[in-house]
Order: structure tokens, then C-alpha cells, then sequence
């Protein structure tokens, strides 16, 4: 009987040890702050960021945000380099390949999407094994 309120106070102090934790791990800011947004990982990379970079051309720009576009996969590409080059599409076509990006400026650039070899093949019809990058501009 005299270990159900011990259990009890012990599930509320923690409750509010959890919960004062919480209010300190997290700084009040203004409702008008914004904060600074990690930099993006994934598939996709703005036109903003591409601009931010401070690179003249796509490619350069691309090589400074997401290098790792530009790597080879898989285990035997140490061995035997991909023979294919990566695809560029834009508007539901193929451009060409990445001699393509460094014609074009980043300020000119919406979004520059990533796609895997499954990807270009099944959106473009496209064997590749390297697979491809979708590039949106901004008058699109």
C-alpha cells in the first residue's frame, strides 16, 4: 500500500523533471525570428542554395552544395568505372550530359533533383547506371 504513492510521485516528478527539461533545451524566440534551416541532404537542392554558394555556373555550384551527385556507386566501381554519364533533364527531356551544367548560372535554377538509375529509367525510358539529375528553372 505505502509503494503506490511512492510510484505515483515519482511518475509525476518526472513528468515535470521532463517537462522543465524540455522548456530549457528550447529557446523562446519572437513569433517574427526565423531560424536558419540545416543544410539539405536529400534528393533535392534549391535554387537558393545553389545561389548562396557563390559559383558561377551549375556545376560549380553543385560540386560545392551535394558532391556526393557526382560519386560513384557501388562496391565494383573502385574496379571498373561506370562507363555511362550522368543525364540531365529538364522539362521532361533530355539535355544532355553534365557538360550541360556549366552553362547554365544557379540564379537561373529553381530546384536540381537527383534520381537514381530506377528513376531515369522509369520516368525517361533512360538506361543509365549512373542515373540522372531533373533540373527546374525559374521561368518554368
Amino acid at each position: 500500500m505505502s509503494r503506490l504513492p511512492m510510484r505515483v510521485t515519482t511518475m509525476v516528478m518526472s513528468a515535470f523533471a521532463l517537462v522543465g527539461c524540455a522548456s530549457v533545451a528550447t529557446p523562446r524566440t519572437a513569433p517574427y525570428a526565423v531560424r536558419a534551416e540545416a543544410p539539405k541532404l536529400g534528393n533535392e537542392v534549391s535554387g537558393t542554395e545553389l545561389t548562396a554558394s557563390g559559383a558561377t555556373t551549375l556545376y560549380d555550384a553543385l560540386v560545392r552544395t551535394r558532391r556526393q551527385y557526382f560519386a560513384a556507386r557501388g562496391a565494383t566501381s573502385m574496379l571498373l568505372p561506370s562507363p555511362d554519364a550522368i543525364l540531365v533533364f529538364r522539362a521532361g527531356m533530355l539535355m544532355g550530359e553534365i557538360n550541360v551544367l556549366k552553362m547554365l548560372r544557379p540564379a537561373d535554377v529553381r530546384v536540381v533533383r537527383r534520381l537514381s538509375a530506377v528513376d531515369t529509367y522509369y520516368k525517361y525510358g533512360k538506361h543509365v547506371s549512373v542515373g540522372g539529375l531533373e533540373i527546374e528553372l525559374v521561368n518554368e
